[in-house]
This record gives C-alpha cells, structure tokens and sequence, in this order.
C-alpha cells in the first residue's frame, strides 16, 4: 500500500510519516526497462518514471506499463537533459505530487530492487537522512576505469567535506525532497550525484549508506551512457571548483533541526586530530586511506619547494583545516618553516611527536560500519 502522509507542508515542520516514492530516470534502456519497472513496482510503493527523451521506444513500454497499473505516474521529457536534469524534473514532480522522499535507481539492471523495501523502512525510521547506496563487496569483474573513477571521487569527496564514503558515484539513493529542492548542484550530468554528497554534507544534512551488491553485466549486453572523456573532465572541473570552494568560509543555511556549523567545525577538529579509522575491510576506511595517502604525499611536496616562511605555516594550516588533512600533514608540510623560524628543537620534536600520534590515532581507531539499522 502506498505510505500515508498526515501533513505535507514544512510549515509545521513535522512530518509524521513519510511518504515515499521509487523514482527511475530512464534513457534508451529498452532492453531492461520494462523488468526492472515491474519489480520496482512489486514492493507496492509507488512507482515514478522520467523517459529524459529516449529515441529506442521506451515510451511505448512506459505507456503500456502505466494502463496496466504497474506505474503510479510517468513523465516525458521534451528533451534530453542529461541524468542530473531527469533526477530534478522527478523530483519537482513527487513534491507537486505530495510525496516526501524518493529512492532513485538506474533502468539499467544494475540495482537489486528487491532492496527499495529496505531503503523505504530507513527512511521511514530516518527521514532527516540522505541515503547513499555503497556497492560492498567490489564485483569481481568491475572494470579497473570504475573502480579508478570511484576511488578518485571518494576521496575528493573526503576532502571537500571530511566525510568519508564507499561509493559516490552510485545512483541507489534516499532522497529526502526537502535536499533536492534547497540544494541546487552546477553539475548537469553524472557529477551531479557526487556533487550533491558533498553540498548536502555542507548543509549539514545527515549522511549514511546501505550496502548493495554490485551488478555489472558482460560487456556486450551493457548499456551506459557515460562518456569518459565528456563526463570525466566534468567531474574533475566540478571536484577543483568544490576543493576552491571548501577553501572559504561558508555560512551554511540548514533548517532549523540542523546545525551544520558547529556539525562541521567538529568534523574539522577530529580530522584534524586524526585521519578516521584507517583499518578494515569497509570501503570508508578504504577511502581514509587512499585520502591519507594523497595528503601526505601533497605535504612532503609542499615540504621540498614551499618557501620557509611564516606565511607559508599560516597558509598550510588553513588548507589542511579546510580540507580536513589531518595534523600530520600539516606537520609534515609546515616542517622546513618551523625550522627556520627559529623555534627550539625540543618543541620541534613535540610537535613532531604528536603529528605521528595523530597518524597512529587512525590505525588504532575502530572502523565503523556506515549502514544504518532498519
């Protein structure tokens, strides 16, 4: 049955249940569409289609699908706009429409449905959570390009905001539409995703993940749409302008149940202190380690050929507070100017002791799992 929704309006600023809706962009995936709408739609939670103007007759399945009673609403788009642009065009439809949430996957086969009934029990016991999808444990056959493109955007993520994820890029999420109407991403096409983590982590939106198998079909049956050289130097060009961003003072504008300055000051300081749990087999200890791994290689290079000055010490510490460093890479970076600024050796070595304290701090710390309870 559909979920019930005792008030709609942020006026009261309470919403006792929510309502939730499965919401699919689509674009020439005919051969899948038409499974992976009828079991999304057997969970009975209604089912929401964006067609973002496909050319392969998807249309023709969504229509024949929506007189049956399978879909709860379909959408056309006049056209194509990317999948950034069909996610907001569903989403403006949903809040027209009532509904709270949304829990967006792909028509490309490569999400397990059968877990929207898990990601819809977490909403309902989380509402004020954006849910990311994490693809835990890798897929054996996951294409090395992936896994790379991944592993980059965590990171780059890591140090927008000093959260740490498994798996930016993946489209099984759980949208509060109150996120997707205030925030609004430069990215209009696969960035987008990855963008919003981080503006909603600055927003200080609560952000945790649900694992998910990891589905890839033989490369002869599969069909994407990304464009490695189009939507990877978009990317690239949306995470420098994020890493240029983080660099200032942001005054953030969160309601009035969230507190995203003093939620990021302490994420500041404790990554400041330490770098997260650096152990496990989770893919967020995963992205700390490779995060790690960059920092202090940006900080011994910073290191060889920064000039030796006060300046250079004040300039390191405000780029490692704001990209979440870690105190032993600023320690590192800032080295050759402590020295010559004349500060005695025995406090050298104390400052130098507690940045490889803070470094240890990591391993010995336990890694936590992100998946929340249902």
């Amino acid at each position: 049955m559909p979920d019930r929704v005792t008030t709609t309006s942020r006026s009261d600023d309470e919403v006792d249940v929510p309502r939730v809706a499965v919401l699919i962009p689509t674009y020439d995936n005919r051969d899948t569409l038409e499974s992976v709408l009828r079991s999304a739609a057997s969970h009975g939670i209604p089912l929401v289609v964006i067609d973002d103007a496909s050319t392969d007759g998807c249309d023709s399945i969504i229509d024949d699908l929506e007189r049956e009673g399978v879909l709860h609403q379909s959408f056309r788009l006049p056209r194509n706009l990317g999948k950034a642009g069909a996610l907001r065009a569903g989403f403006e439809l949903l809040r027209r429409t009532g509904f709270t949430h949304a829990i967006t996957c792909d028509s490309d086969a490569q999400h397990d449905t059968d877990l929207i009934p898990v990601f819809a029990e977490s909403i309902r016991g989380f509402p004020e959570v954006y849910l990311l999808g994490c693809r835990f444990p890798l897929h054996p056959d996951q294409p090395r390009r992936n896994l790379i493109g991944r592993t980059s955007s965590n990171v780059a993520i890591r140090a927008h905001c000093g959260l740490a994820i498994g798996d930016s890029p993946c489209g099984f999420r759980g949208w509060p539409l109150e996120l997707a109407a205030s925030i609004r991403g430069l990215s209009g096409r696969y960035a987008w995703e990855e963008e919003m983590v981080t503006r909603a982590a600055w927003a200080g939106w609560p952000i945790r993940s649900i694992d998910v198998p990891a589905i890839y079909h033989p490369h002869d049956i599969r069909v994407s749409h990304y464009r490695f050289r189009r939507d990877w130097s978009e990317g690239i060009g949306i995470y420098l302008l994020l890493l240029g961003e983080a660099l200032l003072p942001r005054i953030h504008r969160g309601s009035p149940d969230r507190r995203p300055i003093r939620a990021s000051f302490l994420r500041r300081f404790d990554r400041l202190l330490s770098p997260g749990p650096l152990r496990g087999r989770r893919p967020e200890a995963a992205t700390n380690r490779w995060f790690l791994l960059v920092a202090l290689a940006l900080a011994t290079f910073v290191a060889l050929v920064a000039p030796a000055s006060t300046a250079t010490i004040a300039a390191i510490a405000w780029v490692g507070w704001r990209w979440h460093a870690g105190f032993a890479a600023i320690v590192i970076a800032s080295l050759p100017s402590l020295d010559a600024s004349g500060m005695s050796r025995s406090t050298l070595e104390w400052i130098v002791l507690a940045g490889g304290a803070s470094l240890l701090s990591g391993f010995l710390r336990p890694a936590l799992r992100a998946t929340p309870a249902n």
